[in-house]
């Protein structure tokens, strides 16, 4: 049971602005779920990358085409103005991709230290408070543009890129920060909530491969480990719909109230338990 409530609190805090990788420190600290390792946090993470496949699989599908169709006609010599120009799609899959080098060079190259920050609720909670931070000022202050898929720049995908690198921190939310600062270069609120999302599937399949080798100590159910990928595959289906909604009614600081009480309880408790 408890790896299923695993899966649940994986797949609606992986999208809703608070941080999975923060409610799992602080549930496996609190709640004493045993945790079956980070093999097992992967096939999770599976899970909610199949509820972004499924939420946005035309755009998915326009991407992946244009993206290898790109490459085919920069072979040819064509130039990457001319591509982008006759192909928004094209433009769209290489500015993911540079969206994506910060925060694969940044996991790739301290993931051994990050990895020690998983098991300090008192670092966790912190850095909820600075996520609750950012959601209440960026939501007052970005009210967002009218920057699409035609008006997106490199400059603002590199700035997204480095927003998703931050979030390495456990605590941190990668969805929160990467729209907060969509918001911030004028991008469209829905936008920037579909570039963020669609821009966790390789970032998230690159962590997941990174933890796979761990898969063959597991001694888990395999019917267990399947449910609990099911469960968090509909609750991240179900919280990306809701916080889109959200963000178009600029409410996203809602959560900074509720991060802000976790955190509060979280030090609390933890410094009265005497840890």
């Amino acid at each position: 049971m408890s790896l299923i409530l695993l899966g649940l609190i994986q797949g609606l805090t992986e999208f809703f602005p608070v941080s999975s990788s923060g409610h799992l420190v602080i549930a496996k600290y609190f709640l004493k779920l045993n945790l079956p390792g980070a093999a097992f946090e992967a096939f999770l993470h599976f899970g909610t990358i199949v509820a972004v496949v499924v939420l946005f699989r035309k755009d998915i599908k326009e991407l992946v085409i244009a993206f290898f169709d790109s490459i085919y006609n920069l072979s040819r010599g064509e130039k990457i103005s001319n591509i982008f120009k006759n192909n928004l799609s094209s433009k769209l899959a290489w500015y993911l991709v540079i969206s994506t080098i910060p925060a694969a060079i940044i996991g790739y190259t301290f993931s051994s230290y990050f990895e020690m920050l998983f098991s300090e609720p008192i670092i966790a909670a912190f850095m909820l408070t600075i996520t609750g931070a950012f959601l209440w000022f960026g939501n007052k202050k970005f009210l967002g543009g009218t920057k699409n898929i035609s008006k997106i720049t490199c400059k603002d995908a590199i700035i997204i890129g480095v927003a998703q690198a931050l979030a390495i921190f456990p605590g941190i939310s990668r969805s929160g920060l990467t729209v907060i600062a969509g918001l911030s270069r004028n991008l469209d609120r829905e936008f920037a909530a579909k570039y963020s999302f669609i821009l966790s599937i390789p970032i998230i399949i690159g962590a997941s491969i990174f933890k796979m080798g761990e898969m063959s100590s597991l001694n888990i159910d395999l019917n267990i480990m399947v449910l609990s990928g099911l469960v968090a595959a509909i609750s991240s289906y179900g919280a990306m719909k809701i916080f889109i909604g959200l963000l178009k009614n600029r409410k996203i600081y809602f959560f900074s109230y509720y991060l802000w009480v976790l955190s509060g309880l979280t030090i609390i408790i933890t410094f009265v338990k005497g840890r």
